[in-house]
């Protein structure tokens, strides 16, 4: 670095003044570095797919939030829904089979042909169904058994897609008592649209 070039206009040395001045443009570039990068960090997450959840206690609810995520959202956005069958953890009952056949057609017209559709009995709840985008998730095998069917299943199912602890023991519990689970994966400025259509009024009453 050339010293000697930094003079004042008298022809004195500048030399401190110069070697404080290149710092204080470093870090200027640094700020300025530091600040692209956060930013870049901030849009690399927003296009980084995220889950939005929420909980209905009846189908009509539920219904009326699946309308109006289909109406507004876009082909990219992917649905699931999670809910509870009945009690018993009986998937062979006449009865429970029965009612298999009635909601795999009543969630292929819901969500659409393609929508997959499962089945599965969990100790902890009962038989519950899955219906959508999730379905591999929850009847993955594990050791010869579905993921959903062990005890801790739906609940590490929802942590593993990135739910916090708090927020994956809230669903549990809602789960619990029948209520029905509406999961929607999509891009970060998406689900805060989607989160805001589906907490007006007249798409919870």
């Amino acid at each position: 670095m050339a010293y000697s070039s930094c003079r004042n206009d008298l022809g004195h040395s500048t030399r401190g003044y110069c070697v404080l001045n290149l710092y204080h443009w470093e870090w200027a570039d640094l700020l300025i570095l530091k600040r692209s990068l956060i930013m870049e960090t901030s849009i690399r997450k927003e296009r980084h797919k995220q889950f939005l959840i929420e909980s209905y206690p009846h189908l009509w609810q539920l219904e009326n939030a699946i309308e109006a995520v289909l109406n507004k959202g876009s082909e990219e956005l992917q649905i699931s829904v999670l809910g509870k069958v009945s009690e018993d953890c009986a998937s062979e009952d006449s009865q429970v089979l029965k009612s298999r056949k009635a909601l795999k057609e009543y969630w292929k017209e819901s969500l659409g042909e393609a929508s997959d559709f499962g089945l599965f009995c969990n100790p902890e709840f009962g038989t519950l169904f899955i219906a959508g985008a999730l379905v591999s998730q929850f009847l993955h095998d594990l050791d010869g058994k579905p993921l959903g069917e062990m005890s801790s299943g739906p609940y590490g199912v929802l942590r593993g897609l990135g739910i916090s602890k708090e927020a994956a023991n809230n669903y549990i519990k809602a789960l619990k008592e029948s209520y029905y689970l509406l999961l929607l994966r999509g891009y970060i400025p998406e689900l805060k649209k989607i989160a805001l259509l589906l907490r007006r009024p007249e798409n919870k009453a």
